[in-house]
């Protein structure tokens, strides 16, 4: 990062300016593709804190230097933890949490914003499309959201990108660190925010392409720890007394769809 853009992070910040939060555990080629994306289409003002959750020292000295805001942490406290740390750190009224492995349209976080903004949703997400990235992102998310009218998912939220306001953690709390490593806590958040009466969604204004949780696969092979189990264990224990509404809520979802696949051609 240049002078000239350090020195803008330093001014008062905007009611839509932006805390981007990421956590990382190595895989230093798709993290580095993921920060080169959001500093080449990102237009909207924003921060960027990056958390290395115990990375190899080429990881380190990597992030060090391309983000505005570095934690680093000496192991891996898991994805609840690290986004915690981000959170706490963040200096703009609005956080959006993502994932390390992805590429950003232009103007992709400005159109978020709106997104959030213009609705009263406590958190949004945009769509996502996975497998090779071997298309036209920006012509791809102009012609798929005018395919689907611009159309928005109430009650879907995709972990792998999250916008709120900052002071949404100081009233409904922060992500749950009982979940080690990777998996649930995103869908927990969720969980939250429907118990205290709000919702969420995912709009197919913005889609952002995910190489496919290259961390979290790493971390399966690598770890002897099942915290897949542990996880699931936890989150289910967690909110037994909702399980008939999740079950619906998961098929419900599941139709949706499998109805925008057969009406449109598309997946979001």
């Amino acid at each position: 990062m240049d002078q000239e853009e350090r020195h803008e992070r330093t001014q008062e910040p905007g009611p839509n300016d932006v805390s981007i939060v990421m956590a990382v555990k190595d895989n230093l080629e798709w993290t580095r593709k993921g920060i080169e994306s959001i500093r080449a289409n990102t237009d909207h003002r924003f921060e960027l804190i990056t958390v290395d959750n115990g990375s190899q020292p080429e990881m380190t000295e990597y992030l060090a230097e391309a983000s505005d805001v570095f934690i680093r942490n000496d192991e891996n406290l898991g994805c609840s933890a690290a986004w915690n740390q981000g959170i706490r750190a963040s200096s703009m009224p609005l956080v959006c949490i993502v994932n390390n492995d992805i590429e950003v349209p232009s103007g992709w976080l400005g159109r978020l914003v709106d997104f959030l903004r213009d609705n009263d949703f406590l958190m949004v997400s945009p769509s996502i499309r996975e497998g090779p990235f071997d298309y036209d992102l920006d012509a791809y998310n102009a012609e798929f959201s005018e395919r689907l009218g611009h159309r928005m998912f109430p009650s879907e939220m995709r972990g792998i990108a999250m916008l709120s306001r900052r002071d949404l953690f100081d009233e409904i709390g922060l992500y749950d660190e009982s979940y080690k490593v990777g998996g649930y806590e995103d869908e927990d958040m969720f969980m939250t925010i429907r118990s205290v009466g709000g919702d969420v969604a995912t709009t197919s204004s913005v889609l952002l392409h995910h190489y496919g949780s290259k961390t979290l696969n790493a971390e399966k092979q690598s770890n002897a720890f099942d915290f897949s189990a542990a996880n699931r264990a936890h989150f289910m224990q967690k909110w037994r007394r909702r399980y008939f509404w999740r079950k619906f809520h998961r098929t419900r979802i599941k139709w949706r769809r499998a109805s925008i696949r057969r009406r449109f051609d598309a997946t979001y």
